[in-house]
């Protein structure tokens, strides 16, 4: 089926035609019948990295967002733990708020490293393929992480909002 692309009325402001994708695909590479349903995911994760020097700073980002948003609270870990290579603590918060969570983080990380990742079926792709980063990147080791939940006997991750706002946004 032929795509529509609009006219001269919906050309950027650089003036360029969108080209077609190049043809054919290389060799070896299968693609998907169809894309997968963003209902796959059940929540998602922020994962605030840390060290000695910054600190202050997680604790005030999670202070802010405690006092902002109903999210399940994570413990506050000072070393490595699961596939988080270095001191951090996390909070998940529902589908519904990830169109104000995630820009609240672009604008708000404090220098800090943020990788969110969604929450389905394969934990391993959630830390490692599906997720996104706010600021710098760093390792994540899902060496021994399931490619399912239910297969490894347990079930998608839920979250369980812990916190209770008592600030309104900044808008």
């Amino acid at each position: 089926a032929a795509v529509q692309v609009g006219d001269e009325s919906t050309l950027s402001p650089w003036g360029a035609t969108p080209k077609g994708p190049p043809e054919p695909l290389p060799r070896g590479v299968d693609l998907p019948a169809a894309p997968r349903r963003y209902t796959e995911i059940s929540s998602y994760h922020a994962h605030v990295y840390f060290n000695e020097d910054t600190a202050y700073r997680a604790a005030q980002l999670r202070d802010w967002v405690i006092h902002r948003f109903k999210v399940e609270l994570g413990e506050w870990n000072e070393g490595p733990r699961g596939p988080h290579t270095t001191p951090s603590f996390y909070f998940g918060f529902s589908n519904e708020q990830v169109p104000t969570v995630i820009p609240w983080l672009m604008l708000n990380h404090l220098g800090l490293k943020i990788l969110i990742h969604p929450n389905t079926d394969d934990p391993y792709a959630d830390h490692l393929i599906n997720a996104l980063w706010i600021g710098e990147t760093q390792p994540v080791n899902a060496f021994r992480m399931a490619r399912s939940a239910k297969a490894a006997g347990s079930d998608i991750e839920r979250i369980y909002p812990n916190t209770l706002p008592s600030l309104p946004l900044e808008t």
